[in-house]
């Protein structure tokens, strides 16, 4: 079906188009293999990082969950040579809520509304 790259690029085009009228923005991640996409960050990544916080959160109740070890689990599934912004790694821990775990979800929705805080208070309209 897809012979060429710029047949790759245009399906990946019509995936993001479909993650924005999802919703998907800076603060809500409705696909997190798309963002993994768009950091150019391997399936390899995808499935350490996943994996890492299916062990994690396998033995721990909601309230149990911390922030900091998400991020740490984030940065040491990440190759030697890549570091990301905090708002990549929380974006990456909100699309696992919303995809895969949900037991993230108070912790996403936390971040959401931190992130959402920060952006802009008074805007100008």
């Amino acid at each position: 079906m897809l012979q060429d790259k710029e047949s790759t690029r245009l399906l990946y085009q019509a995936i993001s188009e479909l993650a924005e009228e999802m919703g998907q923005n800076q603060i809500d991640t409705k696909s997190v293999s798309l963002l993994f996409l768009d950091m150019d960050l391997e399936h390899e990544v995808f499935e350490n990082v996943f994996g890492a916080f299916v062990k994690y959160v396998a033995h721990r109740n909601e309230e149990d969950i911390e922030y900091k070890d998400l991020i740490a689990l984030i940065d040491q599934s990440l190759p030697e040579d890549r570091e990301l912004a905090p708002i990549i790694k929380n974006r990456i821990i909100i699309g696992f809520a919303n995809n895969y775990l949900p037991i993230l979800k108070p912790l996403a929705t936390d971040i959401q509304n931190e992130m959402g805080m920060s952006i802009q208070p008074d805007l100008d309209i």
